[in-house]
């Protein structure tokens, strides 16, 4: 009999612990799923990781729910890619709300491209061209690397007791990127210049790294016209583009109005994937395909 009431209550007992310390498991948060599941593999479950724009939202132009504000209240750490127009109109508020919070730029150090993308939300402060920087760093294996060392820093300093887990984590996850990396230089070696097309200007830094050039359809940020898909369809023509890449987050009715002018095909991504490393891999594989 004592047995039978012993054993319950003991249980209860282990549950109860491990119930209070997942409670107490800190949370840091990120912008986008890519960057949610380098954040993941690396704190190896010490810290719970929230993601303020969800699979299939848009980064760009994304409102925050009071919900997810409120769970942003209680993170140690916000990493931010830097410059989305999510970010840029969100995040003051978010740190507002939780002075606590540390905001870590993953952008720090990594070379920024300007001048190629425009942002669009409505409260968003109005800046000139030149102080735009492309926020699609996480695109190219070869910057994101960057952002991944600038993550692991910040782990490490958050929780200096974790620092043997976090740097195991960081080695194995920066050599596939590397690796990545590697293959996607080798392959592109073959078409070095070719140019491709894409709505939105979300692949600025993997053309720049990889010898590509790109032509988006979106002009700063706004519905591209008839006159000035004409305009893209001529230069498409004259650069031999092959292929047009439509991201998930936008209506791909003009973009295939192009593909079929331009005599070229259409291509389906989602750069904003959390399988980050299969999607970089299958948009290498849309380029290659002839």
């Amino acid at each position: 009999m004592i047995r039978q009431i012993f054993f319950p209550v003991l249980l209860l007992g282990v549950l109860s612990a491990c119930s209070g310390a997942r409670q107490e498991r800190r949370a840091v948060a990120v912008t986008i799923p890519p960057v949610q599941a380098w954040a993941e593999e690396l704190a190896g479950g010490r810290f719970d990781v929230v993601c303020a724009v969800p699979d299939g939202g848009n980064p760009e132009s994304y409102d925050l729910p009071p919900s997810m504000m409120a769970r942003l209240a209680s993170c140690a750490a916000y990493f931010s890619c830097g410059y989305l127009g999510f970010e840029r109109t969100w995040l003051e508020k978010s740190a507002q709300n939780n002075p606590q919070m540390e905001v870590v730029d993953l952008s720090d150090g990594v070379e920024l491209m300007y001048g190629t993308h425009h942002h669009t939300h409505a409260e968003a402060e109005p800046e000139s061209d030149a102080a735009l920087p492309d926020p699609h760093l996480w695109c190219s294996p070869r910057r994101a690397r960057l952002m991944l060392r600038n993550m692991y820093d910040a782990l490490c300093r958050l929780d200096t007791a974790g620092r043997t887990l976090y740097t195991e984590n960081y080695r194995r996850l920066d050599a596939r990127m590397a690796c990545l990396d590697s293959t996607l230089a080798a392959r592109s070696a073959a078409y070095a210049g070719a140019a491709f097309a894409i709505y939105h200007p979300t692949l600025t830094y993997w053309a720049a790294d990889y010898g590509l050039r790109q032509l988006a359809l979106e002009p700063e940020g706004k519905s591209p016209s008839p006159q000035h898909l004409r305009q893209m369809v001529d230069s498409a023509r004259r650069a031999g583009v092959k292929v047009v890449f439509i991201q998930r987050e936008f209506d791909p009715k003009q973009a295939e109005t192009f593909a079929r002018e331009a005599g070229c095909r259409t291509e389906i991504i989602n750069p904003l994937s959390p399988e980050w490393e299969s999607e970089i891999m299958r948009i290498a594989d849309a380029l290659d395909r002839k």
